[in-house]
Parts: C-alpha cells; structure tokens; sequence
C-alpha cells in the first residue's frame, strides 16, 4: 500500500451499463482500503443506481452522455477540474483505459497519486501506471489491476449491485401475484442493444417450450426500454409457463428479478451484468463478444460463443455471429446447469 496519507480520492469511470457493473469490484475495495477516506467519482447517472450515493462512494459527480459517448465539452470537463482541484484530492484513480480525456483530466486533478493504465505518451500524466495486457483480458481485471498496484488489496472479486429492501418487496409482490416461486423460475431477457446482437425471438420461443415442457418451470421474460413489444410477443407465443416481468424503474427493481430466479439467459448486454452481479448463474450467447473479455464472471456462470469467430464485426457479421448459436446447443447447455443447480432436489 502507498504510504501517503490518503484522505480525498477521486475515481473516474463512466460508459454503458456493464462497463460500470464491471468497474465495481475495484470500488469496493478502494472503500475496504481507506474506510475513513471521502471518495468521489466523476461517472454518469447509471452508476447511482448501481451503487447509490452514500454506499461505497460518498459524492458523485455526473457527466452528461449520449450512447456511450460523453456529450459534455472537454472544455466544460476541464473547468470542473479546476474547481475540483480546490478539493486537493490525495488519489486519483482512473479506470478509464486507452482515455486521452480520462488521462488528462487525472493529471489536471492535482492530486499528488494519480493511477491508470499506461497509453503511450500520456503515461507521463500518472505517478503510478501499467501497461495494457497483451490480448484479450477480463474487464473486471483490468479494472482491478490499476488498483493492484499501489497495494490496495482485493477481498472480493464479484461486481456487485445493490438492492434495497424495497426492491425486493417489490419483487415478493410480484411473485406472489403471479404465483412464481425461485425454485422454479428461469429468466429469459431477449433484448440487446442492437437489433443485430440478440438471438432471434423464435428461437428463444422454441427454446422456452422444450424447457418448460421438460422441466415443469416457469419462464419469466424480463425487458427494458422499447423492449416491451418483443417480450409481449415471445411471451405470447410460448403460451404456459411464460411470465412477463413487470416494469422497472431502476437497476435494482431489474436486477431484485433476476435475483430471484434460479437461472438467467441472455446474450452479452446489460442486463446479463447485472445478473452477474447479483450472483444468479448466467448460461450466457456471445456472438461476437469475446469470452475473455465480456463472460459472466465466476465459476457459476456458463458461456456458449459463437463458432463464427472474427478478429472484428460489421452488423451483418455480427447477426451471423448469433445466428451460428443453435437451439439445440443452447438447451443442452441450459439443461445440463438447471440439472447440476437441482440435483439436490431431483
């Protein structure tokens, strides 16, 4: 551990829901490093709800973003900076990877330990940096060894989200009235965030009915925004056994559904994070994602990739990814972890 005296951190980490998810692992550890430290982090609105304010980080200041883009000026960035650097931040920790504007606004900080990954010659901008792995090489790990290297030490390695009692109340409602038990419920969340990365709907469907038919479960079809109309639709045309979610007003309410199920199944999005976070075992289809980067993280979690394999994707290529991923594989696939996570009850 670096023998300053660390008494204000300051975390950079903004971008699409996984890439929060995965960043918050290292969070929690910096918290279990200096439990007497104030840590802020620059991100944006989504990691409130994955970690509301006042768990492991006590300010957040929020970037505008569209996509997965910030829309906010640089311009604007740096003027925060400078009235951040008032707050004379003992550590700044970047986990922003390969960020020219998350390097810059480190250094522009102040802080006398500034941390991140080595990228060319912006790795003049730290006073503590590695270099990227060669190759692929997990998010969540990348986002610990930048912490790794000034001794903060990792008690846990799992992302984590949490959820509130009121969530779950929300949840045991919702099971009660629908008569869903854990035991018996398997999630299935079709969306992605292209039409071009999900599994066809037909396919889900086919793949609904053999498992219910065979295992006498319930399938709870879970959706996010302008999802509604495609889980109403595969929901429809399973028929028994098909649940449709109820709708959620945050990260949590999604990720206390899928808490409370047996198993999850989805392709690489969002939603499979937060899986992964709440520690519901994941059989999850990755088309052109890659497993060392992107699979659910933990020995629970199972991984079919596609045998399409590219070193990159267009669209076309990345729905022909999906497209090589049969029915047939994914049940067995499917089968073979409800029977392991049953066996006791068989």
């Amino acid at each position: 551990m670096i023998e300053k005296d660390i008494k204000n951190i300051l975390i950079l980490k903004w971008g699409a829901l996984g890439d929060l998810i995965m960043s918050t692992s290292a969070v929690r550890a910096v918290r279990e490093n200096f439990p007497d430290a104030k840590i802020t982090m620059l991100t944006n609105h989504l990691m409130n709800e994955i970690l509301p304010e006042g768990k492991f980080v006590d300010e957040y200041i929020f970037l505008k973003r569209g996509g997965r883009h910030v829309e906010e000026s640089f311009l604007k960035q740096v003027k925060n900076i400078w009235r951040l650097r008032k707050r004379k931040f003992d550590l700044v920790i970047d986990l922003k990877w390969k960020s020219e504007r998350a390097s810059l606004l480190t250094f522009l900080s102040g802080a006398k330990v500034r941390i991140g990954y080595w990228e060319k010659f912006y790795n003049r901008l730290y006073t503590h940096s590695i270099k990227h792995p060669a190759g692929r090489y997990h998010e969540v790990q990348r986002n610990l060894d930048v912490i790794r290297q000034i001794g903060i030490k990792i008690s846990e390695e799992n992302p984590t989200l949490f959820i509130s009692d009121t969530d779950r109340k929300f949840v045991q409602d919702f099971y009660a009235s629908a008569s869903l038990t854990k035991a018996k419920t398997i999630c299935i969340h079709p969306g992605a965030s292209k039409p071009n990365r999900a599994w066809l709907p037909e396919r889900y469907v086919e793949l609904s009915r053999i498992i219910i038919s065979k295992y006498d479960v319930d399938l709870l079809i879970t959706w996010g925004a302008k999802e509604l109309a495609l889980a109403q639709k595969i929901v429809g045309e399973i028929g028994k056994g098909a649940v449709l979610a109820p709708e959620t007003s945050s990260i949590a309410q999604l990720g206390a559904l899928i808490e409370n199920c047996s198993l999850f199944v989805s392709v690489c999005t969002g939603p499979m994070n937060v899986a992964n976070a709440v520690k519901t075992p994941v059989v999850a289809l990755l088309g052109s994602s890659d497993p060392l980067d992107w699979a659910p993280y933990g020995e629970i979690h199972r991984v079919i990739k596609s045998p399409y394999v590219l070193p990159e994707y267009t669209d076309e290529e990345e729905r022909r990814a999906l497209d090589e991923i049969s029915v047939e594989n994914v049940l067995g696939v499917v089968e073979k972890r409800w029977l392991e996570l049953h066996q006791n009850n068989l």
